[in-house]
């Protein structure tokens, strides 16, 4: 089976939230994103994930060039490992992010941010290769940096480095990590 054939479930997911969440009127999906990366451990796990996100209504600190702000992330994704057993698995997640970014009045071609992020992953299997995730219920943290560009930065280019682990509520606490690239497209 081929990795395109095993991400199908998670594009047909990523349909089945985004046709109706675009079709009202009052839009909570604000922006999709498609992510891929390569965890940082033995593991040899490559990961690949599809977002939506939703604004946060409030921001702080507006009177600058630079603002705070946020919004819910919620994703789905495929891990594939090079390994015979335990060599795959499936994620959902839900994270609140953090974002430091320039005011985009004041730059119409790129604008850049910094965000961070905490939230829940739940994993179809606690193993991965030979990693023992403790549980099927992992906390996730990542650290990122991107550019915001095109019209009022409707299209984004973001690294992101993310650590998910049990946080020591279960043992062994083998965590993983993960470099990761992705491109944001915002509706508005």
């Amino acid at each position: 089976m081929t990795v395109f054939t095993r991400i199908l479930p998670v594009i047909f997911a990523g349909f089945c939230i985004l046709a109706p969440a675009r079709a009202t009127e009052a839009r909570w999906i604000d922006s999709v994103s498609a992510t891929v990366g390569k965890d940082d451990n033995s593991s040899n796990t490559d990961l690949y994930r599809l977002g939506l996100q939703n604004r946060w209504n409030h921001t702080w600190f507006n009177d600058g060039a630079w603002y705070l702000g946020g919004y819910w992330e919620l994703e789905a994704a495929y891990w594939d490992s090079d390994h015979d057993t335990n060599g795959s698995l499936y994620e959902v997640s839900l994270t609140p992010v953090l974002r430091l970014q320039r005011d985009t009045g004041l730059s119409q071609t790129v604008r850049p941010f910094a965000e961070l992020g905490v939230g829940g992953h739940l994993l179809t299997k606690q193993w991965i290769a030979d990693r023992d995730l403790s549980s099927n219920f992992q906390f996730g943290l990542h650290m990122g940096a991107g550019l915001g560009f095109g019209d009022k930065g409707r299209y984004e280019l973001m690294y992101r480095y993310q650590h998910l682990s049990s946080a020591n509520t279960r043992t062994p606490n083998q965590a993983i990590n993960f470099h990761l690239v992705s491109f944001r497209y915002a509706f508005k």
